[in-house]
C-alpha cells in the first residue's frame, strides 16, 4: 500500500498530462533496466524516490537520473550512480521533508544496489585492472633520468605540467600524450645522455671559493659591488630595506650552470631580544633587466657564528643575493644603505664573515656512472675499447634495459633495440656512439616511460617499481630488483621489511613531499599572495616555514606510528622560532625544526591549523569558510561536494569589513538549491574562521581602509552546528566532535594513499577492502606508518 502512495504522489506531482507522466516511467525504466544486473528492488526504489525532484524538467543538483544510463565503463556514470548510493546511505537523500522510504525499503535497496555496483565494478577490474596506461609523472620522469644515467640536471622544466585528477598528479585515466610531450621528453633524453657521456669522458675542473667580506661588500668609492652588504668590523652586513637586490654579490657570479655547495658563516647583528636574524639566499641575475629570482634556502643567524650550508642549482650568470628576509623585524630606507650609515643604526642585520662556493655533481661520481654505461669495457679519451663490439653491444645494451625497463628483459623484448644499435654499428659509427644511440631508443620506449602491469595481481618486478615510485618517486633500487628477480618481493613479510627500508632512507622525503603537495594541495601555496597592507608580516622565510612544518610533522606521524587522529588534534607542533613566533608560541628554543608540545591554551595541533594550508585556502585578502569548508570536507574527511549550479553567483567577502562573511552566507544559504551543501560545508568553515589569511589567529577581522594600512574589523565569531545539530563554540569544539570518529579520517586517508600509491582512483568495487583495512587499522590506533603497511599489503596495491 505504501509503494502505491508513492508512486501516485510521484505521479500527481509531476504530471501535467498523462502522456508525459509515462513517458517519464518507460524512458527511465529503459534506461537503467538496459543492464541486466539492475534489478526491480533498485528501479522501483528510485521511482518511489528520487524521481520526482531528478527528472529532465526538475534536475534538482543538475542530476536527471531518469535519463542516467547504468554504464559500469563508465567512469563518470559510475560515479553518479556511487554518489546516488552514498546519498541514500548517509540519509541525505530523499530529503527529510519528504516522505521518507521505510526501513526496510531502504535497506533492501542499499543491499541490492551495493552488491550490483560491486560485482559490475568487480568485473571491470577482473578484465582491465584498477589501473588503465599509467606512465612516469614529471616528478617521476627527472628522478628516473637523474638515478638512471647519473645526472643531476633540472629536467622538470622542459616539460609541461600533469594534469590532475582526484587531487593527484599521477593519475593514469587523466593523463594524456600528444606529439609536443613526445617531442620534450625526447629533448629530455637528449640532454640527459649527453650530459651522462660527456661526465663520463671529462672530469670537470673543481670549483671552490672563498670570499672574505672586503670581496662582496658595496665599496662606497668605486661604486664596486653596488647595493653589495656594507663593511663593518670585518663582517658584511646585509640589511631588510624597501630596495631591490640589496645583499646581492657580483663576485658570487657563476660561469656555469650547475650544482652549488654554499657555506656562509655569519651571526646576527643587533638581533631582537630573544630573537635571531632570519635570512634568505636567492640566486639570479639580480638585476632590473633580469627581476626573476630563485629560492635557495634561509637560516636563523644567531649572536653567535654558525656555519649554513646548503646546495642549490645556480644558472650561468647567476650571483647570490643575500638578506634578512623576516619582515616582523622592519624594514630601513635605502638611504641609510646608500650613504652607509645602516651600521651606526640598532637597525637588525646578518653579519657574514665567510661565503664558500663549491661546484658539486649530486648523481654518480664518475667511476660509478662509467661502471651504468659501460660495465667493464675501458673508456678513455672517448673511446669505448672492446675486443668484441657486437657481444659487448649486445651485452651492454640487455644490462641497460634492465635497468631502464625496470625488469628482467627477454630476447624478443630486446631484439628491435638491439637490431637498431647494431645498424648504427654496421653503418661506420664506433661502439660508443652505436651504445648512446641504443641507449637513446631504450629510454624512448613505452617501456621505459609507462609501467608494465597486467590485469590482476602484479608481478614481483611490477610491485618492486610501484613500491619504490609510491615512497621514492623514483626506479626502484638493486635491493628491491634483486627480491623481484628472485620472487621474493611479495611474500608479507619480506614487503613489510622494504616497506620500512623505503620509509627509514632519507629518500623517503619525496613520498612526504610529493603526497601532501597533492592531498593538501600544498602545490599551489604560490596561487596566491597576500595583500601587503592587510599582512605587512608574512614573508617568503614563514611560506617556507609553513610548508617545512607540514611535512616535518608528516614525517614524525610515519616515524612513530603515530595516529592519523593527529591530523585534527594534536599536543605538539613541529616548528622553528619563526613559525613559533608567528603562531604566538612562548618558549621556543633550539634550531631548526622542533617537536614543541603544546599547551591547552595554544589553538594550534593538528595540520588543520598549520599555516600551510590555512594559507592555501585563502585568498591574498580574505578567508572564505566555503573554500575552507570544502577544502576540509574533500580532503581530510572523504566527502565529496558537487559544484554549484551555473546560475549561483559565488560569495566575495566584504575587505572593507562592512559585511561579515556570516551574514552573506545567511543570505547565501536561504536559497533552496545553496541549503543542502552548505549545511555540511558551512560548519568546518567557521570553525577555521578563527585562522586569518596566512594562518594567524585573530579575534578579529582585518578591514583595509581608503588610505593607509589595515584597521580592525568585525569580530570572529566560529561557533556553528554541524548538519546532524550538534553544536560546537570554537575550533576546539568542532575538534573534538570531529574526533569522535576517527574511523572517518582513517578512511579517507587509506583511500588517498592509495590512490597515489596506484595511480588510479577508488572504484566501488574497493570499497569492502578498505573497510576491512580501516577494521583492522583500529588495533594500532589508526597509526600512520600501520596505515602505509595496510595499503601496501592490501590486494589494492598488489593488483592492476
Amino acid at each position: 500500500m505504501r509503494s502505491f502512495k508513492r508512486r501516485f504522489k510521484y505521479s500527481l506531482a509531476t504530471t501535467r498530462c498523462g502522456v508525459l507522466s509515462f513517458a517519464f516511467a518507460t524512458t527511465a525504466f529503459a534506461n537503467i533496466e538496459s543492464h541486466p544486473a539492475v534489478g526491480s528492488t533498485v528501479v522501483d526504489f528510485l521511482d518511489f524516490n528520487c524521481y520526482e525532484c531528478h527528472n529532465d524538467v526538475e534536475k534538482k543538483g543538475g542530476l536527471d537520473l531518469t535519463n542516467l544510463p547504468f554504464n559500469p565503463d563508465d567512469s563518470q556514470s559510475m560515479s553518479l550512480w556511487s554518489l546516488v548510493h552514498d546519498k541514500v546511505a548517509h540519509r541525505e537523500m530523499p530529503p527529510k521533508e519528504d516522505l521518507w522510504p521505510e526501513e526496510k525499503e531502504r535497506s533492501d535497496f542499499l543491499t541490492v544496489f551495493e552488491q550490483t555496483m560491486h560485482d559490475e565494478s568487480a568485473k571491470r577490474l577482473n578484465d582491465f585492472g584498477r589501473v588503465r596506461s599509467r606512465r612516469l609523472n614529471r616528478t617521476e620522469y627527472e628522478n628516473t633520468l637523474h638515478d638512471l644515467l647519473g645526472v643531476d640536471i633540472p629536467i622538470k622544466s622542459f616539460l609541461p605540467d600533469d594534469p590532475s585528477q582526484d587531487g593527484f598528479s599521477n593519475i593514469a585515466e587523466s593523463q594524456q600524450i600528444s606529439h609536443h610531450l613526445l617531442q620534450k621528453y625526447l629533448e629530455a633524453i637528449d640532454i640527459s645522455l649527453d650530459e651522462a657521456f660527456h661526465r663520463a669522458q671529462y672530469t670537470s675542473p673543481r670549483y671552490s671559493r672563498v670570499f672574505h667580506p672586503e670581496e662582496v661588500t658595496w665599496n662606497l668609492e668605486t661604486k664596486v659591488n653596488g647595493r653589495g652588504p656594507l663593511l663593518h668590523e670585518g663582517h658584511a652586513l646585509s640589511y631588510l630595506s624597501t630596495g631591490n637586490y640589496q645583499g646581492r654579490m657580483a663576485p658570487t657570479e657563476v660561469d656555469e650552470s650547475g650544482w652549488y655547495r654554499i657555506t656562509i658563516r655569519a651571526k646576527a647583528h643587533n638581533p631582537p631580544p630573544g630573537r635571531g636574524v632570519w635570512t634568505q639566499i636567492r640566486t639570479g641575475v639580480a638585476a632590473a633587466s633580469a627581476p626573476l629570482l630563485y629560492w635557495a634556502g634561509y637560516f636563523e643567524a644567531k649572536e653567535e657564528p654558525q656555519d649554513f650550508t646548503f646546495e642549490t642549482w645556480m644558472q650561468k650568470g647567476h650571483k647570490l643575493e643575500v638578506r634578512p628576509g623576516d619582515h616582523t623585524l622592519g624594514i630601513i630606507s635605502v638611504k641609510l644603505l646608500n650613504d652607509h650609515s645602516a651600521p651606526q643604526t640598532d637597525a637588525p642585520a646578518v653579519a657574514m664573515e665567510s661565503i664558500k662556493m663549491e661546484r658539486i655533481h649530486k648523481g654518480m661520481s664518475q667511476r660509478e656512472l662509467k661502471h651504468r654505461l659501460f660495465d667493464d669495457l675501458v673508456f678513455e679519451n672517448g673511446v669505448l675499447h672492446s675486443k668484441q663490439p657486437n657481444d659487448d653491444l649486445d651485452r651492454l645494451m640487455t644490462r641497460f634495459a634492465g635497468f631502464a625497463f625496470r625488469r628482467s628483459v627477454t630476447e624478443a623484448e630486446i631484439a628491435p633495440y638491439l637490431a637498431f644499435a647494431r645498424s648504427r654499428l654496421e653503418s661506420g659509427a664506433d661502439l660508443k656512439d652505436a651504445l648512446k644511440s641504443g641507449y637513446r631508443a631504450l629510454l624512448s620506449s613505452p617501456r621505459f616511460l609507462y609501467f608494465t602491469e597486467h590485469a590482476g595481481k602484479i608481478d614481483d618486478f611490477s610491485l618492486a617499481s610501484r613500491l619504490s615510485y609510491f615512497l621514492w618517486s623514483t626506479m626502484p633500487d638493486e635491493a628491491l630488483l634483486s627480491l623481484a628477480e628472485k620472487g621474493r618481493l611479495s611474500e608479507p613479510a619480506i614487503l613489510k621489511q622494504q616497506v620500512n627500508r623505503l620509509l627509514e632512507h632519507p629518500q623517503a622525503s619525496s613520498f612526504v613531499k610529493n603526497f601532501t603537495d597533492d592531498w593538501l594541495n600544498l602545490k599551489e601555496i604560490d596561487f596566491t599572495t597576500p595583500d601587503t597592507k592587510l599582512y605587512p608580516e608574512f614573508d617568503l622565510i614563514l611560506k617556507h616555514s609553513m610548508l617545512g612544518e607540514t611535512r616535518a610533522f608528516l614525517q614524525e606521524l610515519i616515524k612513530d606510528d603515530l595516529s592519523i587522529t593527529h591530523i585534527i588534534d594534536s599536543d605538539f607542533a613541529m616548528l622553528n622560532e619563526r613559525l613559533a613566533q608567528h603562531y604566538g608560541i612562548q618558549g621556543f628554543s633550539g634550531s631548526g625544526f622542533q617537536k614543541t608540545r603544546l599547551s591547552q591554551q595554544d589553538p594550534r595541533g593538528g595540520i588543520i591549523t598549520h599555516g600551510s594550508v590555512l594559507k592555501v585556502t585563502a585568498s591574498g585578502t580574505t578567508t572564505s569558510p566555503v573554500i575552507r569548508g570544502v577544502w576540509l570536507l574533500e580532503r581530510i574527511l572523504g566527502e565529496h561536494i558537487s559544484p554549484p549550479p551555473d546560475d549561483i553567483p559565488a560569495v566575495e567577502p566584504d575587505i572593507r569589513g562592512a559585511v561579515s562573511i556570516r551574514d552573506q552566507l545567511e543570505k547565501h544559504r536561504s536559497t533552496q538549491s545553496c541549503m543542502p551543501c552548505h549545511q555540511k560545508i558551512d560548519p568546518p568553515g567557521f570553525a577555521l574562521e578563527s585562522y586569518d589569511v596566512i594562518g594567524g589567529w585573530r579575534q578579529n577581522y582585518r578591514a583595509l581602509p581608503e588610505k593607509g594600512s589595515w584597521k580592525t574589523g568585525p569580530a570572529v565569531n566560529p561557533s556553528y552546528h554541524l548538519s546532524n545539530g550538534k553544536s560546537f563554540a570554537d575550533i576546539e569544539g568542532f575538534k573534538a566532535l570531529i574526533l569522535e570518529h576517527p574511523e572517518k579520517i582513517a578512511k579517507n586517508l587509506v583511500e588517498k594513499v592509495l590512490t597515489y600509491a596506484t595511480g588510479a582512483s577508488i572504484v566501488f568495487a574497493d570499497r569492502r577492502e578498505i573497510a576491512q583495512i580501516v577494521s583492522d587499522l583500529e588495533e594500532s590506533n589508526y597509526g600512520f606508518r600501520s596505515l602505509i603497511h595496510a595499503c601496501v599489503q592490501s590486494s589494492i596495491f598488489q593488483s592492476k
